[in-house]
C-alpha cells in the first residue's frame, strides 16, 4: 500500500513540473537601444552633412473631391535628426603592423 501511495505522489508532482511554467528561466534580454528619429527614420537616413532625412514617407493621397488615391511615396520633410546621440564610431591602426 505504502508503495502505490509513494508512486502516485512521484506521478502527481511530476505532472505538476511538467505543467508548470519553467520558473528557472531568464528572462530575455531588452533589445539594443536604436537611433530612430522622431520622422521614424534610422539616424543612417539622416545626411551627415546637410544633416536632412532622405528617407521616404507613405502617405495616403486624396483628390479634390475626396476621394481615396491610394498610398503614394513622399520624400521625408525632417531637416534634422533628433534621435538618441549614436555612440562614436573610432578607428584604431593596428599595433606593431
Amino acid at each position: 500500500m505504502l508503495l502505490l501511495e509513494g508512486a502516485a505522489i512521484a506521478l502527481v508532482s511530476v505532472l505538476v513540473g511538467r505543467l508548470l511554467p519553467n520558473r528557472r528561466r531568464t528572462p530575455k534580454p531588452a533589445p539594443p537601444p536604436q537611433p530612430i528619429c522622431g520622422c521614424t527614420h534610422h539616424h543612417s537616413f539622416h545626411d551627415p552633412a546637410t544633416r536632412a532625412c532622405r528617407g521616404v514617407t507613405r502617405q495616403r493621397k486624396y483628390s479634390n473631391g475626396g476621394s481615396d488615391l491610394g498610398i503614394h511615396p513622399f520624400p521625408c520633410t525632417c531637416q534634422q535628426y533628433s534621435g538618441p546621440t549614436p555612440m562614436p564610431e573610432l578607428f584604431a591602426p593596428e599595433i606593431g603592423a
